[in-house]
């Protein structure tokens, strides 16, 4: 269950960026919700696109160098950033983003 423990949690274990995006665990999104979420990685401007969210969404196209860390969680996958986390469903429903 997603609490605001559990959001608190994230933000300190995760509070610094990864010395560089190569150390995410992309693995993990295109294992679990890359499918239900239509993810998908720009190489051309680095950065991650959820085209399940909305284009005039702020989350719907995330520069790689400002992901803190991507985390399994039940049955989300959460992309940790400085002052949100999104969840993704590993089925298809709908996303869940949090911010502060």
């Amino acid at each position: 269950m997603i609490t605001k423990q559990v959001i608190n949690t994230l933000y300190k274990k995760y509070s610094k960026l990864p010395k560089s995006p190569d150390c995410l665990d992309f693995a993990l999104l295109f294992d679990y919700v890359a499918e239900h979420h239509n993810i998908t990685i720009d190489l051309e401007n680095d950065c991650l696109i959820i085209r399940s969210l909305d284009p005039s969404s702020i989350f719907h196209k995330i520069p790689l160098s400002r992901i803190h860390a991507i985390v399994p969680f039940e049955e989300w996958v959460a992309i940790v950033l400085h002052s949100s986390i999104i969840f993704l469903n590993t089925a298809p429903w709908p996303t869940r983003c949090f911010c502060p």
